[in-house]
């Protein structure tokens, strides 16, 4: 049994690379922006798109929510399917896309929920898996989508370079229900429940139950202060990078990677870490670094390469670590019987963050200048900090 626990697990890992795509979106957004402007013969600006990244970044936990209700009663195979379909469904939208709307529909609505399902079936199954290493189990998970996040970018680079847009969202249609379809089909694994049943454990709350809690709110609030700022760098790296930093397009794309590479190491090794110092420490330290690293662009001028991709890399950490840690906190605070609801409830925070992250660099930004978008990011992160010291009373001892 433990065998098979282990293919799971690679099987979950292969389906987080694919997923990894979702945050292709400073790629596909100025090669769709520049296409768009072709067909209109008006410039289409790579802001005036963003509102598909928020509106998928707010999709995700919705999606989380509802397959996370499926997952505990069905097992991830059914909800690992149908999150395949639409997230593929998606990226055609996107590969045929002529203006805005069909890319908000494709990428906003379909890659959202499609991604967001998956990841959820996957990530909080392999935490129920391995109820002694759930932090290694969640955060290895959270890995491969980083090491994605951090692959798939420069690919989608050059394929849009070598071919068009067009072909390459329309490839990655095609790869995205291939690999989850295959890997679905091979998983035989039962649900969530009976799973939690055999592990046993701490007295397992549902959702309704969890969200009358203390603990909740203050995870709640710790979440959000975690991704605010990753999220919101997310939808404008390459933008930030060109326009504040004054790279090259090569240079700006290679920053996407720089944030999604500091995002994937932190979802292995903080997940491995909290395993040890507990999870609120970890998190406490991670958006320490995420001030760091706001901080460190606040400061960064024309030119100043090093101090952009050192706070790139200290928010990206922080952005790992919390989505690397969350699903098994969830599961060890509130029990795994419910866990992939009771994730999927704790994710509207992340969707919060979608939203309003990239909104603060919308409304507060002037003339290129970031920096008051980088001081309320600082005092959100700073909010969070106080969360996750609330929150460490909560834990049992180590």
């Amino acid at each position: 049994m433990q065998n098979k626990n282990w293919f799971y697990l690679v099987l979950f890992w292969i389906i987080n690379f694919c997923l990894g795509s979702f945050y292709a979106w400073s790629v596909y957004s100025t090669w769709l922006a520049e296409y768009y402007t072709q067909l209109s013969g008006t410039v289409v600006s790579v802001a005036s798109l963003t509102v598909a990244f928020s509106v998928g970044t707010a999709m995700n936990p919705i999606a989380m929510v509802i397959a996370g209700f499926f997952t505990d009663r069905f097992g991830p195979r059914l909800v690992l399917f149908a999150g395949g379909t639409v997230a593929a469904l998606g990226y055609f939208l996107m590969s045929i896309s002529s203006d805005a709307t069909l890319l908000i529909i494709g990428y906003g609505l379909c890659l959202g929920m499609g991604s967001g399902a998956s990841v959820i079936a996957t990530v909080t199954s392999a935490v129920k898996l391995f109820p002694h290493k759930r932090g290694f189990a969640g955060g290895s998970v959270g890995a491969m989508y980083g090491l994605g996040s951090v692959c798939l970018p420069p690919l989608a680079n050059w394929m849009a370079g070598t071919s068009s847009i067009q072909t390459t969202l329309f490839v990655f249609a095609v790869a995205c229900l291939v690999v989850i379809w295959v890997s679905a089909f091979l998983m035989h694994i039962p649900a969530s429940r009976s799973v939690a049943a055999k592990a046993g454990g701490s007295a397992d709350l549902n959702w309704n139950q969890m969200i009358r809690t203390s603990r909740f709110w203050a995870m709640f609030v710790l979440f959000l202060g975690a991704t605010l700022s990753p999220l919101m760098l997310f939808s404008q790296t390459v933008t930030v990078a060109q326009s504040q930093i004054g790279l090259g397009m090569s240079a700006a794309v290679l920053s996407i990677s720089v944030l999604a590479l500091a995002n994937m190491s932190a979802r292995f090794l903080a997940g491995s870490l909290s395993d040890r110092l507990g999870r609120a420490l970890t998190l406490a330290l991670a958006l320490v670094l995420a001030l760091l690293g706001l901080f460190c662009l606040s400061l960064a001028g024309q030119g100043d390469a090093f101090f952009f991709y050192l706070g790139l890399v200290c928010i990206g950490a922080c952005f790992g670590s919390s989505v690397g840690i969350f699903p098994g906190y969830v599961a060890e605070q509130f029990g795994p019987a419910n866990a992939s609801m009771n994730y999927g409830v704790m994710a509207l925070a992340f969707s919060v963050s979608g939203i309003l992250g990239p909104n603060i660099i919308r409304l507060s930004v002037d003339g290129g200048q970031y920096q008051n978008a980088y001081f309320i990011a600082m005092a959100i992160s700073a909010v969070g900090v106080l969360a996750a010291l609330y929150c460490k009373r909560f834990e049992k001892a180590r």
